[in-house]
């Protein structure tokens, strides 16, 4: 796959200019390079420093930028409080624990592109493109498997964080992808057991959100077994498929356009939809869904309907 022509806001132009005149090595990472071979605007910018200390890469945003967000600077992470983005030191992770925040960071920012891209989470996500010479770095054929269709794993470290398979249901919804065999056998032998509830559904908001078929994104967690983790979509594909599939093809008829609302008649769809062949659901969707506000609008709209 060609890297298209695309432009960068100034603002980037000036931070590439004060990380090269620090010696260091400025690349476009993640997301946004997939967007960008996909020819989709770019909202977000992740830039990976190379070549530089973390204290030095502060010092340079600082004078380059004046105020920057610390919050994320133990793992090696900045965020311009005026611009959308974010810039880290490349870094190495393994997990200590159980959880979705146990996991020990360190920071390299002296190894290859290739070193540090092991630890992105898909093959699609793992590109970059270095922004002084505008060359694509693809050490694990991301662009392939973009253009494929094609959802794969970028390395064994997939298994160690179970939020992955939610972000894959929800960039198969967005990107109409299919999932590689191998990744598929490895989101089988996962479980969303030690995630919050707020990452759970902050997936779910970005496949409601973002994609014109939700449906693919369920389909999604029916192919890797994760159905059974929601119990009363689960019952409903098992006791009535027929059902289940209307529900499906009717998230994918959502007209709303503001974010928010969209959340809301999806939410609001699937409760109705469940009520109507007799599944109990309240607890689950006081569980599910994250935000007191969006739940007690979902549950006023499911009560005025369900008593009219």
């Amino acid at each position: 796959m060609t890297l298209p022509n695309f432009e960068i806001p100034q603002y980037c132009g000036r931070l590439i200019k004060c990380i090269q005149e620090a010696d260091g090595k400025a690349i476009l990472v993640g997301g946004c390079v997939r967007d960008i071979l996909l020819g989709r605007s770019i909202q977000d910018f992740d830039i990976e420093v190379f070549g530089l200390t973390l204290e030095k890469v502060r010092s340079v945003l600082e004078q380059c930028f004046g105020d920057v967000d610390l919050s994320g600077y133990k793992f090696g992470v900045f965020k311009l409080k005026s611009y959308p983005i974010d810039v880290s030191v490349p870094r190495t992770e393994w997990v200590t624990g159980h959880k979705h925040t146990a996991f020990a960071v360190h920071l390299a920012p002296f190894i290859t592109y290739e070193e540090a891209a092991q630890r992105r989470d898909f093959t699609i996500n793992s590109m970059g493109i270095d922004l002084t010479s505008d060359t694509l770095l693809d050490p694990f054929g991301g662009t392939d498997d973009l253009k494929a269709g094609i959802l794969k794993h970028v390395s064994a470290h997939f298994f160690e964080d179970p939020l992955r398979v939610l972000r894959g249901m929800q960039l198969t919804g967005r990107f109409h992808l299919k999932l590689h065999p191998y990744t598929c056998h490895m989101c089988q032998d996962m479980s969303p057991e030690n995630l919050s509830r707020r990452k759970v559904f902050d997936e779910f908001r970005k496949l409601f959100v973002e994609s014109q078929n939700p449906s693919r994104g369920f389909l999604f967690l029916q192919q890797v077994n994760w159905l059974q983790y929601f119990e009363p979509w689960h019952q409903c594909w098992q006791k009535f498929p027929v059902q289940w599939n209307e529900i499906l093809k009717l998230l994918d008829h959502c007209d709303v356009t503001l974010d928010s609302s969209r959340i809301e008649w999806m939410c609001t769809t699937l409760w109705r939809q469940l009520e109507a062949v007799h599944m109990e659901c309240r607890n689950f969707f006081r569980q599910w869904v994250y935000g007191e506000e969006l739940f007690r609008q979902i549950l006023s709209n499911v009560t005025s309907f369900l008593t009219k």
